[in-house]
């Protein structure tokens, strides 16, 4: 671990988010709203007891956490019920009590944001089943914007979100196409790890199949309606109005004391409402500077990134959508 001062911060982000030179297994540390510091509550989540039968989702932030949460809880439970609890509290970074774990009823289904360097040591030994949900990286950078939105200055606007978003140490979670591929290295070390790729796209596009698979991986036997109930009970509605009934952990809501902003129109091809065109020819030399040093995966949009593939196939880019 080594540690230095905190940076300037030119494009006003929250301070919680800013890279501190504060690393653990040569990864950065971000700050937890927890009662420990970050590094104690990293060791802390390295030693959770895991089970051979946990199931693990694993995403950068604003790729469908919540909603695939609430799908697999369905599945794993055989009721279109939703769950007593939001998912922040069986989120590994930020339980308080790690023992709680240890009184949910198998399977658990958990869920982080960490880097895999960051999350249990027995997650290998065990071979805990991972669900890794990725969205294309414009959809992703633009609902992140109006998650960190509600806690930050009037000064973090949407430009000054992207221009520090695409730098590398500028914040503690890096950007998308960094967690990304720390994930296809993780594959490429445990090749018989098991993992599942959940794309955002296609659970919107068509989640019966996605559903179907989902099922098959977790080894719960389901069927074809049951699977059709639990896409109609997890719609964005739905999770909406679910949600209001439910209490979030404490430390999430004195943090976001301005608002909690999880829900809030889960489209594909959003960013296009967004981005100027000067954010875009930006954004996407920086996807080309990464793709130069691989991308490991493919995002679900055609040629240049404008429109996704399942789109493309289908319907016939006009002038607005090429330009």
């Amino acid at each position: 671990m080594e540690q230095t001062s905190i940076k300037s911060n030119p494009y006003c982000f929250p301070e919680n988010l800013l890279f501190q030179s504060v690393t653990y297994n040569g990864v950065a540390v971000r700050k937890f709203p927890v009662s420990v510091d970050s590094i104690t509550q990293i060791k802390r989540i390295r030693n959770v007891t895991m089970r051979e039968d946990d199931l693990l989702i694993a995403a950068f932030p604003k790729c469908g956490t919540h909603w695939v949460t609430e799908i697999l809880h369905m599945l794993v439970s055989r009721t279109t019920d939703y769950a007593t609890r939001t998912k922040e509290f069986n989120m590994l970074e930020l339980m308080e009590d790690s023992p709680a774990l240890d009184h949910l009823d198998s399977p658990r289904v958990l869920n982080s944001h960490l880097y895999i360097a960051h999350l249990p040591e027995q997650l290998v030994e065990k071979k805990v089943k991972l669900i890794h949900l990725i969205r294309n990286p414009k959809d992703c950078a633009v609902s992140l914007y109006h998650h960190i939105k509600p806690s930050a200055s009037e000064q973090f606007t949407f430009d000054n979100f992207i221009k520090g978003y695409i730098i590398d140490d500028y914040t503690t979670r890096s950007h998308q196409l960094n967690y990304l591929r720390q994930m296809s290295q993780f594959e490429l070390e445990n090749p018989d790890h098991p993992i599942m790729h959940i794309y955002y796209e296609d659970l919107k596009r068509d989640p019966l199949p996605v559903l179907q698979k989902l099922a098959e991986f977790v080894n719960i036997k389901t069927n074809r309606k049951f699977c059709q109930d639990v896409i109609s009970a997890c719609g964005l509605d739905q999770m909406r109005r679910a949600d209001v009934t439910r209490s979030l952990p404490e430390n999430i809501t004195k943090v976001y004391s301005k608002g909690y902003n999880i829900y809030r129109q889960g489209v594909v091809g959003d960013w296009k409402n967004m981005f100027t065109v000067a954010q875009n020819e930006m954004f996407d030399q920086f996807l080309a500077r990464q793709e130069e040093k691989g991308l490991p995966y493919n995002f679900r949009w055609c040629r240049g990134g404008l429109l996704p593939l399942y789109l493309a196939r289908s319907t016939r880019l006009s002038t607005q959508d090429t330009e």
